[in-house]
This record gives C-alpha cells, sequence and structure tokens, in this order.
C-alpha cells in the first residue's frame, strides 16, 4: 500500500470517473482502504459506476464455486487475484443462488467436523479440558473454539492432538526454553468445552464419571509406585471440584483420604508462573481402592506415561497380595 495521501473531490473524480480506476485501484493508490473511497464517493456527490459499465470482468458459477466456496477465499482477496470486482462477485453469487459467508462463517479456512457425540469421548474430553486445556472463542459471535494447552512433556501434546486430530486444523510450536504450544480450532459443537462445572450426565452414570476422571487423571493427576506402595493423587487448586470427584468416589465404593492443602498462593511453578489459590490434593493408598480404581480407569486411560505407570501400580498391588495377603 502507498503512503496516504489527501482525497480531494477533483483528485477522485480524475481517477473514478477520467482515469476509470476502480475503487479498489484508487485505495491501493493513495493508500486507503476500499471502504474509505466509498464513503468518500458518497460524500462528494461523485455517481458510482454499475459493474457491468466498465465491461469489468465478471465470474461464471463454476469459478465462485471454486474460489468462494471450495477455497474459501474472501470477495477482497478473490478481487486482488483474480480481479472480479467485491460488488460484481457478491452480485454473482446472490445470482447464482450461492450461500454467502457472514463474518464469522468468512474467518475459517481450514475445514473442521462436528464433534462425534459419543458421551464416552465428550466426558473423557471435558476431564482433560478442566485438567490442562484452555478454551475460548476467539470473538463473542465466533463460530470458532480455540484449544490451547503447552507443555515440555511430548507425550502430553502427542495425547492433546489424538483428542482433536479428527475435528481440525492443529498447530504445534517449540519455543526456546523447548516447551510445545498446541492450539486446535474447532467448530460449535465443541462448545460444551467453554464451561469448567461438571455435568451432572456425567456425575449421574459411572461409566461416563471414570471416563472423566481418566481424562481429569491424564491432565493433572499422579499414578506411581513411592516406597514400593502403588499410590494415586490428583491435585488442583479449585477445592470444590476435587470434593465433588471425592464424594463420586465414595458413592463407588472407592474411599480416599481427606483433602490435603498445599499453601501455595503467591508462589511460583515451574513453569514460571504463580499460584492464584491454595494447592489441594485428593490421595488414595489403600490396595483394595486402589486396584477397584485402576480396573475402572484401565479402559479410558490414554496418556502413554499414564499407562505404563498404572500398569505398573497394578502389577506392585499384586505382588503385594501375594506376599502380605490382601
Amino acid at each position: 500500500m502507498d503512503e496516504k495521501q489527501e482525497i480531494s473531490k477533483e483528485k477522485l473524480k480524475i481517477l473514478y470517473e477520467k482515469e476509470k480506476l476502480t475503487t479498489y485501484q484508487i485505495a491501493k493508490k493513495l493508500g486507503y482502504c476500499q471502504a474509505t473511497i466509498w464513503k468518500k464517493l458518497i460524500k462528494f456527490e461523485i455517481k458510482r459506476r454499475k459493474p457491468h459499465e466498465l465491461n469489468s470482468k465478471v465470474p461464471t458459477k463454476d469459478e465462485l464455486i471454486k474460489l468462494y466456496l471450495n477455497k474459501k477465499l474472501s470477495t477482497w482477496k478473490i478481487e486482488k487475484l483474480y480481479g472480479f470486482s467485491r460488488g460484481t462477485t457478491h452480485r454473482k453469487l446472490k445470482e447464482y443462488g450461492l450461500e454467502t459467508r457472514d463474518r464469522a462463517d468468512s474467518h475459517i479456512i481450514f475445514e473442521r467436523k462436528d464433534f462425534s457425540g459419543d458421551l464416552i469421548e465428550k466426558s473423557y474430553i471435558i476431564g482433560f479440558r478442566i485438567g490442562d486445556l484452555g478454551v475460548r472463542k476467539i470473538y463473542p459471535n465466533s463460530k470458532t473454539i480455540c484449544v490451547a494447552s503447552g507443555s515440555t512433556i511430548p507425550e502430553q501434546i502427542r495425547l492433546i492432538k489424538k483428542l482433536f486430530e479428527d475435528y481440525g486444523k492443529i498447530w504445534i510450536q517449540e519455543t526456546k526454553d523447548k516447551k510445545m504450544n498446541i492450539q486446535i480450532n474447532l467448530n460449535l459443537s465443541f462448545d460444551f468445552l467453554l464451561s469448567k462445572e461438571v455435568p451432572l450426565w456425567i456425575l449421574n452414570n459411572k461409566n461416563y464419571f471414570f471416563s472423566f476422571l481418566a481424562g481429569f487423571t491424564d491432565a493433572e493427576g499422579w499414578i506411581g509406585v513411592y516406597r514400593n506402595m502403588a499410590t494415586y493423587s490428583l491435585g488442583n487448586c479449585d477445592k470444590r471440584l476435587l470434593e465433588i470427584i471425592k464424594n463420586n468416589l465414595d458413592n463407588a465404593g472407592i474411599n480416599s483420604l481427606d483433602l490435603s492443602v498445599d499453601k501455595r498462593k503467591g508462589k511460583p511453578t515451574t513453569g514460571g508462573y504463580f499460584f492464584s489459590a491454595d494447592y489441594y490434593s485428593l490421595r488414595i493408598h489403600r490396595k483394595k481402592e486402589l486396584l477397584d480404581l485402576f480396573t475402572r480407569l484401565k479402559p479410558y486411560i490414554k496418556h502413554e506415561n499414564k499407562i505404563k505407570d498404572l500398569n505398573r501400580a497394578i502389577e506392585n498391588i499384586e505382588w503385594r497380595n501375594k506376599q502380605f495377603g490382601q
């Protein structure tokens, strides 16, 4: 774009009426956007041309299907690359009966697919989202659900990619400190991820609950063998969330210890951030409860590292049962 020049009525009449430049060409020449030129034509009462007056190029229906519908090019891009004026393109889209995009649709370039609707999958994703995913709309009326996360653990990034690769475009970028950031743009069928609340339909069904818990465990949980004893713990700053999980586990006959608190508010994390609240932990140590929990989680756990840790913990419990009895 050239440096901006003053727009006078005389200059505009010469460019538009005498030289027969398009509003796009004038805007580029004077350093303004095309909308500004249109406003100046109206202000100076300069009669606007109709598209056919310059025998302007007119796109065929097949061309518009290819450029506008299939390639998702904007009318501005079509004008710039192929010479069909924006006004002509809009007019022909209507004449051909082709549906025009609104602002939200015009920002969608890559193909997106609707969520499958599977409630086991949905439960898991909700659990993982609450644990480790940032979710937002690009702007209030956007048709894009943006999901993002960052980690120094490659298995975590691979898992997130696997969860959403069938549904939308994925970007992965590695930072200088070896951290990987991942972002996925999804359609509105994933708007259930905007909330951080646990839906009642998950809490009221054991299969959905343990799929949810597997997702949350893959994101925030710890499974391992400590001092030759299997253990399980969940940590989060949301005490109410952990209380809800504890209550559902108790109702399933899996008793955990009371929540413990670690005073971390205001302290830095390993990633250089600061805790906004105290950090709470939910732990399970007893063999019987652990074996029951791991058996229920095993069909749903997806994290490569957590699968290994879970199998190792189960082996530890089975070995201890043989050595010391149940």
